[in-house]
């Protein structure tokens, strides 16, 4: 799930094969979906695709859910910053709070 500090699959220590991801990569057909985490190959994260496909992409690219339930389905609350319009996923904490975020960490840090 994202946090505060982990917010991209790059952030987790631990990459676990499932993990739900959001594509913000570089693909257009792509972007926007939701894959799963299956393993890293030189140094891109390969994620499978509900159709199936498999596509390695830059863990900067994969966007963590706000948050997962107990069956393993993550649930994506993704923003766009109003600062520099990168997209960034927002924490459960954050989407739970009365005023979301406009902007992504990185332009409030």
């Amino acid at each position: 799930m994202a946090t505060a500090t982990q917010r991209v699959l790059k952030d987790l220590r631990t990459k676990r094969k499932g993990q739900p991801v959001f594509v913000v990569g570089h693909l257009a057909d792509r972007k926007g979906q939701e894959a799963t985490f299956e393993v890293f190959n030189e140094r891109l994260a390969l994620v499978r695709f509900s159709d199936g496909a498999t596509l390695g992409y830059d863990p900067l690219e994969l966007l963590l859910p706000t948050e997962i339930d107990e069956t393993g389905v993550g649930f994506f609350e993704i923003r766009q910053c109003t600062q520099c319009d990168q997209f960034f996923p927002l924490t459960a904490d954050e989407a739970a709070s009365e005023q979301e975020p406009a902007a992504c960490p990185a332009c409030t840090a």
